[in-house]
């Protein structure tokens, strides 16, 4: 690994030994690699006897509700007012790029804790922790989290801790079929099936665990595809009222846009998810590596990776789609 990260992850370990109150923070619609993440470093830190808080101000998704300890999860940075408020806390920010990804006010974050340290895999991340472990070449911030703890705690590696790292893997690899799938990655999965993880049940919850209804929202997205071949672009869009007419959390649009990027006729697949009033977030996704949809989402303040990447963008329906069609080259 660089010396530059090895530096840091030392610096951080050193951190962790000699302080007591920590702070988990990750981004708004939690993803199985920013939930798997949390968990895993609650468990070690847990382990080592800590007082820590983890905290998401998004709702969790029902796919991921079988992670160890996601009960103890917070939903507002006021439930732990009273505990942080003396600004002794090391705030973990995990899995996001910048700090508009966050719901929770980062401002606030920085009052009342001592220092944040930033652990990411995403490009273009803009470095705003006072300690940045950021590698773009990883899979999964969970794999960055793995290596931190084989580093310092690997006595303390237990199947709690190798379970969040494992979800937070396979579903940030796309179930192992994405590029980023590398020989190091199936090291790291060797090793944590060694504490009893069992790949059937952890795929039965994230991926065999739907509602009927859910269902119901596919056929919507369905019926509202358009393919433009000039672009190799596949695009649909799933409401807002979707959403609320069918009783579904915002997560059950999760592994939609993967249907999508299995068209044959399309090298870009989109899916555009309103989230407010003349608001939608955009998730792309490349089949080729020559179709780099970073830069896409780039030009409109998102970011990712070359063939996974989301943006945020106000406007109505008509105008967020034809700025995407025009975004693309």
């Amino acid at each position: 690994m660089p010396q530059d990260i090895t530096y840091l992850f030392n610096k951080t370990i050193r951190i962790i030994k000699d302080n007591q109150k920590f702070l988990i923070i990750t981004h708004d619609f939690p993803d199985g690699d920013c939930l798997g993440s949390q968990v895993a470093l609650y468990g070690l830190l847990k382990a080592l006897r800590k007082d820590v808080f983890m905290v998401c101000d998004s709702g969790i998704p029902y796919q991921y509700k079988f992670l160890p300890s996601i009960d103890d999860l917070k939903k507002d940075i006021h439930d732990i007012k009273t505990e942080c408020n003396k600004k002794d806390f090391i705030c973990f920010c995990l899995d996001s790029a910048d700090e508009g990804r966050f719901s929770i006010d980062i401002n606030e974050i920085r009052q009342k804790t001592a220092l944040i340290i930033n652990i990411d895999h995403h490009l273009g991340n803009t470095m705003y922790g006072d300690i940045d472990i950021v590698d773009s070449s990883k899979s999964a911030t969970a794999e960055i989290l793995y290596e931190l703890i084989i580093s310092g705690f690997p006595e303390l590696l237990d199947y709690n801790i190798s379970l969040g790292i494992y979800a937070a893997i396979l579903t940030d690899t796309g179930r192992f079929q994405y590029s980023n799938t590398t020989h190091e990655v199936h090291k790291i999965v060797s090793h944590l099936l060694e504490f009893g993880i069992v790949p059937s049940d952890v795929f039965a919850h994230i991926y065999e665990n739907e509602p009927f209804k859910r269902f119901k929202l596919l056929e919507k997205v369905l019926k509202r595809i358009r393919i433009i071949r000039s672009k190799k672009l596949i695009l649909s869009y799933v409401l807002k009222s979707d959403f609320e007419k069918l009783g579904l959390p915002f997560s059950a649009n999760d592994g939609i846009i993967e249907i999508l990027r299995s068209a044959s006729d399309a090298k870009i697949a989109a899916l555009l998810k309103q989230v407010g009033r003349n608001q939608y977030k955009v998730s792309l996704r490349s089949s080729d590596p020559g179709y780099n949809v970073v830069d896409v989402a780039a030009k409109f303040g998102g970011g990712g990776h070359k063939m996974a990447s989301a943006y945020s963008r106000k406007g109505n329906l008509k105008d967020v789609i034809s700025s995407l069609i025009a975004a693309i080259n």
